[in-house]
């Protein structure tokens, strides 16, 4: 099937999903349902130099019962920080974070909890560290090997578990990551109120990779709260599509997708049951709620999960819905984001404040389009409308053989592919074309020529000045060229495929 076959295809199944999204579905249902398990805990306070932090124990939900997992109470850490110079108090930064529920009680130093902490003192709003999302270690009682799961292996269990009886609608770990957030946010409203600070209306909510899955899903759920959300590392967006995406770009599945792979979800790509799954989870099934929401994807050009093209999936239909969101990805980075936590908290501090104090955000457009000769980017910045560019750049790279359309930083080592080496393809700098200037719009423009063997990526990186001396990077989709795959499409049980 062509890629503008498979295009159209996806267009149709996109007009189905919007029909039907405004409706309630099992995920609703979920995260809406009363839980007298509810409730949380004061238990530290730390007054710091510029804000106090309040570490609560936080009971989120019941999720199903004991018959299920070892772990149907679900509590966290939740980390609030109070700034002292409280100045933009009507909406609070919620930021979706990981960890055990092993972990010593969280430290004003530990990483996420510092970061949310700098984002505070830095917006002047309140914020909050929910941590523990996904629970674990848990373990499931239909588990012949009693593995005690966290993060991947638990969330590949729960997609199985619904393929094999999808009538067990509240089986996919999707829905009660998020419940966390949504219950968080009740816990954060019920905090602030209780304690005499100015309590939050509205919340602008992020995370990375499964959290920032629940991201997309919590912005689903809440409409009325959620004024901003900031997936990280999660574009996975058509989800059933983008997975054939990776198959014919890879030749196989990345060796992150293991435990996907063992527990037979690549087996099952195309399954029925998979395709009712997505329903329930895919956030382009709620596409249409995101008309008010203001949504910046943070993504990386290495990342060992997910393709640097996935948004051709989706990109356009998201534009429509919502009326303009935003793209940054960020370069030289794989999907831990390591050495890049700094820039990534501070872009979501510009966007958040631009957010907050309702300021025009940069108009940037582009379209991408390729031939047998070369590829070409073409953005357009608006700033009769919004902020004027400081400066642009574009990025290209290059993969190292011409064997996959490969831009990870990891690949599976070709002798045991569950374990990782390295793919040093690094992204450089390359000149751009300003097509055109008016006192209102600047054009730029990228065209690379195709390689002679291999694929070959580039991008086109907006840097706009933000508000309180914040810049807001943002960029373009990512065009790869020659618009080819390695191998064919598979098909049912072919797409059990390999790591790769």
């Amino acid at each position: 099937m062509g890629i503008q076959q498979k295009f159209a295809i996806n267009v149709c199944i996109l007009i189905y999903l919007t029909i039907f999204s405004s409706e309630s579905t099992p995920l609703d249902d979920y995260v809406h349902a009363e839980d007298p398990h509810f409730g949380w805990t004061l238990i530290n306070t730390y007054d710091e130099i510029d804000y106090k932090l309040y570490i609560l124990n936080f009971t989120s939900q019941k999720w199903l019962d004991e018959n299920y997992s070892s772990r149907s109470i679900w509590w966290h850490y939740l980390c609030i920080t109070v700034p002292k110079k409280l100045t933009r108090p009507d909406t609070a930064f919620l930021f979706i974070d990981g960890g055990s529920n092993n972990d010593s009680i969280p430290q004003p130093q530990d990483l996420f909890v510092a970061a949310t902490a700098m984002i505070a003192v830095g917006i002047g709003s309140v914020t909050a560290d929910l941590q523990d999302v996904p629970n674990g270690p848990i373990r499931f009682t239909d588990d012949p090997a009693n593995r005690s799961r966290i993060e991947d292996a638990t969330l590949a269990w729960t997609w199985r578990s619904f393929i094999k009886d999808s009538s067990n609608i509240y089986a996919p770990l999707n829905l009660p990551m998020t419940k966390a957030a949504y219950r968080a946010m009740d816990a954060v409203q019920q905090f602030t109120e209780q304690y005499n600070i100015t309590t939050p209306k509205k919340f602008a909510v992020a995370g990375a990779s499964k959290r920032g899955w629940a991201t997309w899903l919590t912005a689903a759920v809440d409409t009325e709260r959620v004024v901003a959300a900031i997936p990280i590392v999660m574009d996975i967006l058509n989800f059933q599509a983008n997975l054939h995406h990776m198959y014919r770009s890879l030749i196989g599945w990345t060796f992150i997708f293991e435990e996907y792979y063992a527990a037979n979800i690549t087996l099952n790509v195309d399954n029925v049951n998979m395709t009712k799954l997505s329903a329930i989870i895919d956030p382009l099934n709620y596409i249409d709620r995101f008309s008010k929401t203001k949504i910046l994807q943070i993504q990386s050009t290495g990342d060992e999960f997910f393709l640097p093209d996935n948004e051709a999936a989706f990109w356009k239909d998201l534009q429509i819905a919502t009326g303009g969101s935003f793209l940054r990805r960020m370069l030289n980075a794989d999907h831990s984001c390591v050495g890049h936590i700094i820039s990534l908290f501070f872009s979501m501090r510009s966007f958040y404040i631009s957010v907050y104090d309702n300021r025009p955000l940069p108009k940037l457009q582009w379209m991408k389009s390729s031939n047998n000769t070369h590829g070409y980017i073409r953005a357009t910045v608006d700033f009769s409308v919004g902020p004027k560019p400081i400066s642009a750049l574009g990025y290209r790279a290059q993969t190292l053989d011409n064997k996959r359309r490969d831009f990870r930083f990891f690949i599976g080592n070709p002798n045991d592919p569950t374990k990782p080496m390295a793919n040093p393809v690094f992204w450089s700098t390359t000149n751009l074309v300003i097509e055109e200037e008016t006192t209102t719009t600047i054009v730029y423009s990228l065209t690379i020529e195709n390689p002679k063997s291999g694929w070959e990526g580039f991008l086109i990186q907006v840097n706009f000045p933000g508000l309180d001396g914040t810049v807001l990077e943002l960029t373009t989709e990512t065009q790869i060229i020659p618009d080819t795959y390695p191998t064919g499409d598979c098909h049912g049980e072919q797409c059990l495929g390999t790591l790769v």
